[in-house]
């Protein structure tokens, strides 16, 4: 009996197959594990928190010459940079500017990493490895927000310790740069 070996995708197929037409450009997906990761439209709650948390960050990322992006950037990331992933909120640095291609995949991923917790990813399941992989490729910080304890948690690369930041805490990218702070509450509408 013949034995059905499927081929796994490279971020460099998906490169190519968005290049020539087969992946519609304005589709929403990540690769995970060498197979596309089809995401769905997400809530309208969702997308106001991602709009409330670039509103905090940008005048700080304007004043430290980094650059914001939103879930549409894909970043390589994990151990190998195999992994295709699209954080909902992402920062880059201007020292690490180079990361991000005019025309292409981020290289490496962001200093900070934002992802927004929807109802079906509120599982350690679901978050631990995309934290791990933004950690392997350069982030200095990922932040899961979830929006139904409205906390933000606070990884860190090399420390196993989780800081949660509460509704009623300030939150700042110390690891990043300093001067930015804002009070947690102002991420949920």
């Amino acid at each position: 009996m013949p034995v059905e070996v499927k081929t796994r995708l490279t971020v460099a197929d998906i490169d190519r197959m968005l290049r020539e037409g087969e992946i519609d450009p304005d589709a929403q997906f990540e690769l995970v594990d060498g197979e596309i990761l089809w995401l769905s439209p997400t809530h309208n709650r969702h997308g106001q928190i991602c709009g409330l948390i670039i509103f905090a960050l940008f005048p700080f990322a304007r004043s430290i010459g980094a650059r914001m992006l939103d879930g549409q950037a894909g970043f390589m990331v994990g151990e190998h940079y195999q992994q295709l992933r699209a954080p909902d909120v992402a920062l880059v640095t201007k020292e690490r500017l180079h990361i991000l291609p005019d025309d292409g995949f981020a290289t490496e991923a962001p200093d900070l990493a934002v992802e927004i917790l929807s109802a079906d990813q509120r599982t350690e399941a679901y978050a631990r490895p995309k934290v791990r992989e933004y950690l392997a490729s350069g982030a200095k910080l990922v932040w899961l927000v979830d929006p139904v304890t409205r906390t933000v948690r606070v990884y860190r690369p090399g420390s196993s310790d989780i800081v949660v930041h509460t509704e009623d805490s300030d939150i700042a990218l110390d690891a990043i740069a300093p001067g930015f702070s804002a009070r947690v509450s102002s991420f949920f509408p």
